[in-house]
């Protein structure tokens, strides 16, 4: 005699003998769990299938590390560096494969605060600044065909695959009237590794952040979910990619984050498969859609630039996708695994087989 387990956790016996099959059944309980489970399997791998593929290669993030070497050079001919590093989506694990062009990379520059302190000083020192970096590039001939151009806070680098994101930036204290970022004031909570970027949506200004922060934070919390929150921003932003969702790529990735530190402060479980995880996650994304989406650092908005058009229509993609997964998911209990696929295909679109 044997003993098994069904879904509810609940043992039955079994024989290891051929049943009868007076009533025209010839298998066995086990043999029926087992496809039972290989079909649930069917699902989760094709989940895991699809996760996976939204990372990028390790060639491409080798040729975003020396894309990164090469402007560091091109800018230290004229300008005092002291320091380069990425920072962003690339730097968390969240940065969704595979590289389009409108793919982005960010490289912060910390420039000498003493060397140029005319940019710090000048009322237009943040335009000036942001446009010494950009002709220093497209002036290099090795970026002769390359599109170079300003766009608020960073210089664009256009490659034909994706695009490098310039970001000068000075330590914070060497810019004391910086804007700090949670409200207004020119004090940063973070002194030591807070920086100041300048900032030309409406009036210049130069603005406080603190890339390393949020890094050390996203990678701790990432850690203690065993990769679970850098493989769920990627999972949502390639859906609201493929789904024209408009909602930025830094604001989904911090929705989800904050949905891991909520369920850290209550004390609620994490579901363990990707599966589960992603129908939890979306139960309330339609409302996070509406609401105000705020970073862990400065509790600073991330979602301004949202019009209420862009929030309903959001939201209204996000409940569209909260009723497929859960159409997949009867699907696939009633054993239906095909079906259940291919609404999961049309909820995700390109990349999920």
């Amino acid at each position: 005699m044997g003993s098994t387990h069904d879904t509810t956790g609940r043992s039955y016996s079994y024989s290891n003998r051929e049943p009868d099959d007076k009533n025209g059944v010839s298998e066995t309980l086990d043999q029926i769990l087992g496809e039972e489970n290989e079909e649930r399997d069917e699902v989760d791998e094709s989940y895991d299938e699809f996760v996976e593929g939204t990372q990028i290669t390790d060639l491409q993030g080798k040729t975003i590390s020396e894309r990164r070497d090469v402007i560091e050079e091109i800018l230290e001919e004229d300008m005092a560096v002291e320091d380069s590093q990425l920072i962003g989506s690339f730097t968390r694990n969240t940065m969704v494969g595979p590289l389009r062009e409108d793919s982005d990379a960010d490289v912060m520059v910390v420039l000498d605060g003493d060397q140029h302190r005319n940019w710090v000083e000048q009322e237009n020192g943040p335009r000036n600044c942001l446009n010494a970096v950009k002709r220093k590039i497209e002036n290099d001939p090795r970026f002769s065909e390359t599109e170079v151009t300003v766009d608020q806070n960073v210089v664009k680098v256009k490659y034909h695959d994706s695009t490098v994101e310039v970001v000068p930036a000075f330590e914070n204290n060497e810019v004391p009237h910086a804007d700090h970022p949670k409200d207004g004031w020119n004090l940063f909570t973070d002194a030591s590794d807070g920086y100041a970027i300048p900032d030309t949506h409406g009036e210049q200004s130069w603005q406080g952040t603190n890339p390393r922060a949020y890094k050390n934070q996203f990678e701790a919390r990432d850690q203690a979910h065993s990769g679970k929150v850098s493989d769920l921003s990627r999972t949502m932003k390639k859906w609201a990619d493929n789904n024209d969702v408009p909602v930025r790529s830094y604001t989904m990735e911090v929705m989800v984050y904050n949905y891991f530190q909520q369920k850290s402060e209550t004390g609620q479980p994490v579901p363990d498969s990707k599966e589960e995880l992603v129908r939890d996650f979306t139960d309330t994304l339609p409302n996070k859609m509406k609401d105000t989406t705020r970073e862990p650092i400065y509790n600073e908005a991330v979602d301004k630039g949202m019009s209420r058009g862009e929030r309903k229509e959001a939201a209204r993609k996000a409940q569209r996708m909260r009723e497929k997964l859960n159409e997949a998911r009867h699907l696939k209990k009633q054993g239906k695994t095909e079906e259940a696929k291919e609404v999961l295909q049309g909820v995700y679109g390109e990349g999920f087989n």
